[in-house]
């Protein structure tokens, strides 16, 4: 009962706005008709109880979870209960739920594990996922944790972890080539797009995978607490005593820091082994948001807390093999609390390009891509890469409150040096009035507040996507 109370409340507040824009429909033209076709996504506004009173229509800015399919072996009864959770707590279509049904006690002649599945009935798996994936679909999700990695008889593994074969396809000279040789280049690396399929032809892949059910669900936990959370958070990049696999990356670790270290963006330090008295590994630290390092096994990390979203990983030869190896693997980071994490499956030979570059990452992730965009982007040659973790956990975008008649915007996703149009309607058709403007010099969290512009439809816009009229009363945005 309270509910339909503070509705009918919101709506009596929006009354004096709503005759405003019945005037002004009279009066200037339909500015909906005009919009541009700017890819978008519509967020909920909520008031102080949490419950939706508006629409906010915003730029797109990653793949939206109507998007997602979740493949399932029907076979392997833990794929089965944590697809069956993911798709309750994160509200997927039932259309997206793909079924599968292989042997994933499988062991191959010559294979020490389980741990792999042959190229051939990889294929044939693959051919029935791209038949039932729609063109609507973006990103695939693996629910299961055994078959990781594409395994050949009379190999132990090859150049593919099942989340690269399943995004990319499998080049084949590359299959069972020199481990240390380059890789295929991802064509999705560093680009703005939230629709790699349409725009590259490719579907990024994560597993949700762990030790157990009841761990995935952890982790699939982590993940839905990060949404919208825009936490500011510390990142921690690491340079250890292990030069091998810490100097691929240092020069854009230290980047990273220098260009993110500011008190309207994040909390970003740069750990020097050699400058901190032999430290290189980080205990005891709260709020890690990303954690990047480069040794065989990283002590501590269970000492530390993380924050839901947390991306972190340690750039290692055996990091993506997930079970029963000597270095440590990155399902070690989820256990810990990190939301989602990434390793080889195969020696990688420590090259900066098979592994996640943090520039990339943050930027992806801070602009409000997921887990697996962010991730997926930032690594040039994947194809030995395996991501893990939670692909729908999105921390950073946007986020709005309606309380009192004061609309407030808190963002992350802002495009440096472009100028965005906030308009308001009474309706979804509009008309559409320009209340605020706001811009950003760099990437950062940017604050908008309108009062006294109720509405039940707001949409921020690109300059130029609308006309823009000018509107009596508008206040500028507030930093």
């Amino acid at each position: 009962m309270l509910k339909k109370i503070d509705r009918v409340l919101v709506v009596d507040r929006l009354s004096l706005a709503a005759a405003y824009f019945v005037l002004a429909s009279l009066l200037l033209p339909n500015f909906a008709a005009a919009q541009s076709p700017q890819k978008t996504e519509a967020l909920e506004v909520l008031d102080a109880n949490s419950i939706k009173v508006a629409t906010l229509i915003v730029p797109r800015s990653s793949i939206q979870t109507s998007e997602i399919a979740v493949l399932i072996n029907d076979n392997d009864p833990q794929s089965v209960e944590v697809a069956s959770y993911y798709q309750q707590v994160r509200m997927i279509p039932g259309r997206n739920m793909i079924h599968l049904s292989f042997d994933q006690d499988k062991i191959y002649p010559g294979l020490k594990s389980n741990n792999g599945i042959d190229p051939a009935e990889f294929a044939s798996l693959k051919a029935q996922v791209d038949a039932a994936a729609g063109r609507d679909i973006q990103a695939f999700v693996v629910s299961w944790s055994r078959p990781f990695r594409i395994a050949r008889f009379n190999y132990y593994s090859t150049n593919y972890s099942i989340t690269s074969a399943f995004a990319f396809g499998i080049d084949t000279p590359t299959l069972t080539s020199n481990n240390c040789s380059a890789t295929p280049l991802n064509p999705y690396f560093a680009s703005s797009s939230t629709a790699p399929f349409t725009d590259f032809g490719i579907r990024p892949t994560m597993m949700l995978a762990g030790q157990s059910a009841a761990s995935v669900k952890a982790t699939i936990d982590k993940g839905l607490k990060a949404d919208r959370s825009l936490p500011g958070g510390n990142g921690w990049f690491v340079r250890t005593a292990d030069s091998v696999r810490s100097g691929p990356r240092l020069q854009d670790f230290q980047a990273t820091v220098q260009n993110w270290n500011r008190p309207e963006a994040l909390s970003m330090m740069y750990l020097d082994y050699s400058k901190n008295g032999g430290r290189s590994e980080v205990k005891n630290a709260a709020d890690i948001l990303f954690y990047q390092t480069g040794s065989a096994n990283v002590s501590g990390i269970n000492t530390n807390t993380y924050i839901p979203g947390a991306l972190a990983d340690h750039l290692t030869s055996s990091g993506g093999n997930l079970f029963g190896t000597e270095q440590m693997s990155a399902l070690r980071w989820l256990e810990a609390g990190a939301t989602a994490s990434y390793g080889t499956v195969t020696e990688p030979c420590a090259y900066a390009d098979k592994f996640p570059a943090a520039s990339v990452l943050v930027k992806s992730y801070f602009r409000g891509n997921t887990a697996l965009e962010a991730y997926t982007k930032s690594v040039r040659q994947p194809s030995q890469g395996i991501f893990v973790g939670d692909p729908l956990a999105r921390p950073f975008g946007t986020r709005a409150t309606l309380v009192n008649g004061v609309l407030n915007i808190k963002t992350s996703s802002l495009e440096p040096g472009i100028n965005y149009n906030l308009y308001a309607a009474p309706s979804a058709t509009g008309p559409y009035l320009k209340i605020a403007t706001v811009a950003v010099p760099r990437f950062q969290f940017a604050t908008i507040t309108v009062p006294g512009k109720s509405a039940p439809f707001y949409k921020l816009e690109m300059s130029g996507s609308f006309p823009t009229p000018s509107s009596a009363g508008a206040r500028p945005p507030s930093e």
